[in-house]
């Protein structure tokens, strides 16, 4: 299929759930994206609860952590950590049964404390808070041998085997529980990996839409290099299939591949209209070089990089104008909880524009229950997109 870059550009935004907020059930948003990236940090909001308010309006921790405990959602590592809806299940197997593979727990004597862990939440689930011992152990990035709570480190190994999961969030703590009291055929389902191989597929194309065959995360398939010849063979039988399907973007030199739904949009993709403030870990910027083709738009998060080394802030914020990625949003809530921010363009907005914009600032701020402050004047001139 051939076509051009505006087509593709508005067809993804659709596609995300960004053209327009849809007032749903967390988990049916969840489930309408495939994934949603999580990280815990706050600077304006946790990423993920932010990626969701886009779509579907105001978002708490507490919304979260219902969705959590009536098994609508669960968290599961398949780019990263990721919300996923619980029909997804499948899509998380192959990691699951990955981790316990590698027998974290006994390479880091932690065999005895999970069986003691896992003999308390058959009781009744458990915050982490309750599950604490004064035993220590050095984390997986500190040679520290006691720089890390013992039963924090199983809980998280445990997590990412499967064989506990999170029911629930209080001010970032979370609720541990056994699978089986949410989810009966947990484990038949990961006993048996190489049956979802498929399944996993299908979600990655569905959260994705269109993607590069050259993404290192192509089907949820973990090791790129001692499984390219499994990626060619589930690239050529998802195409003879007719789910997947090359994509020739006019101007663009790289090949893509989309989703037989995708695709559909592309041939008559919606207008845009609107601005969006995007989450730093929003879908849309999952793949940095999908940004540079379709949006000549060059992104970096910067919450981990040096602060003197950072061009806009640690908690920058694409700002998207009727369906363009044009600005950037340096933003954070102060003590007092004002949402304090100044935008740093890529190109010259409009004056029109700019009072777009700050409506969409002060209504984030009332979504998150603040206020926001009056934009700083930046000083800088804007600079143009490296595309």
């Amino acid at each position: 299929m051939r076509t051009h870059p505006q087509a593709v550009r508005r067809a993804l935004v659709a596609y995300l759930g960004l053209s327009g907020r849809v007032r749903q059930p967390f988990a049916q948003t969840v489930a309408d994206l495939g994934a949603v990236q999580m990280d815990p940090m706050r600077v304006v909001a946790q990423a993920h609860l932010l990626t969701v308010r886009l779509r579907r309006g105001p978002t708490t921790e507490t919304v979260l952590s219902r969705a959590l405990g009536t098994g609508g959602v669960l968290e599961a590592r398949i780019k990263e950590r990721c919300l996923v809806a619980a029909q997804d299940l499948p899509a998380a197997v192959a990691e699951f049964h990955r981790i316990r593979a590698m027998n974290l727990l006994e390479g880091r004597g932690l065999t005895q404390i999970a069986r003691g862990l896992l003999a308390t939440l058959e009781r009744s689930p458990r915050y982490s808070r309750e599950l604490v011992s004064e035993h220590r152990v050095a984390s997986f990035w500190d040679e520290d041998p006691k720089s890390m709570k013992a039963t924090t480190m199983a809980l998280d190994i445990l997590s990412e085997e499967g064989r506990v999961i999170v029911t629930g969030r209080r001010r970032g703590e979370r609720r541990y529980d056994l699978p089986e009291r949410l989810f009966p055929e947990w484990e038949q389902t990961i006993a048996d990996p190489a049956r979802t191989r498929l399944a996993a597929a299908l979600h990655y194309g569905r959260t994705m839409g269109i993607f590069l065959p050259s993404d290192p995360y192509l089907g949820w398939i973990r090791s790129p290099r001692s499984e390219r010849a499994a990626r060619r063979a589930l690239v050529q039988e998802l195409c003879a299939a007719g789910e997947w399907q090359e994509l020739e973007i006019t101007g663009v030199h790289r090949g893509y591949l989309c989703t037989r739904v995708f695709a559909e949009l592309c041939a008559d993709p919606p207008p845009i209209r609107g601005v969006q403030l995007l989450s730093p870990l929003d879908n849309l910027l999952w793949d940095r070089q999908r940004l540079r083709d379709l949006f000549a738009f060059s992104y970096t998060w910067e919450a981990y990089t040096p602060a003197v080394k950072r061009k806009v802030g640690p908690y920058g914020m694409p700002v998207m104008v009727d369906g363009h990625l044009l600005a950037e949003l340096d933003a954070r809530r102060d003590e007092a909880g004002v949402l304090r921010w100044r935008l740093v363009e890529r190109a010259r907005l409009r004056t029109s524009d700019l009072r777009r914009i700050e409506r969409a600032v002060a209504a984030l701020a009332r979504d998150l229950g603040t206020v926001a402050a009056t934009r700083e004047q930046l000083q800088a001139s804007p600079q143009p997109v490296q595309a």
